[in-house]
């Protein structure tokens, strides 16, 4: 599955960046996250739960960041395996500053195996994006609710 788009925020690439690593900010962001903690200073863990048929978890999902640039770059890598079947994900992420906000655009691309390949059909993707427009919704309120 590829994934890419872009979101504009009212806010600066370092507050977006900041934001995308602070936990408490991508508890509120994420949909379906119940606990959001690092396990170690390259390594989040996210507890949450899908609105996908037949995967509604709970699920520990561990995310990696191999690479970062502060405050314009993030790689981001999916890896787990297990109920539900595997991800191997990797996401780049670009945050540039523009004359009213910071531009973030993203490419990622999951290979997914067993019950959540459901999400690589036309269904899952409509459920993938709108969970990935909530996210960059609930972002934008939490960087305007902390930065404000």
């Amino acid at each position: 599955m590829k994934l890419n788009g872009t979101h504009k925020f009212k806010a600066s690439s370092a507050q977006v960046f900041n934001a995308i690593l602070n936990p408490e900010i991508l508890k509120s962001s994420i949909p379906g996250s119940s606990a959001v903690s690092y396990v170690s200073p390259s390594s989040i863990q996210v507890d949450l739960t899908t609105p996908l048929p037949g995967l509604r978890g709970p699920y520990e999902i561990l995310i990696n960041i191999p690479r970062r640039q502060d405050p314009s770059y993030l790689e981001l890598q999916v890896v787990r395996q297990g109920k539900g079947g595997s991800v191997n994900a990797l996401s780049e992420i670009n945050i540039a500053d523009e004359a009213d906000g910071a531009l973030l655009s993203y490419s990622a691309n999951a290979d997914l195996e067993g019950p959540v390949s459901i999400a690589n059909n036309p269904l899952g993707q409509g459920i993938v994006k709108n969970s990935l427009s909530s996210f960059f919704k609930n972002l934008e309120k939490a960087i305007e609710k902390a930065y404000v």
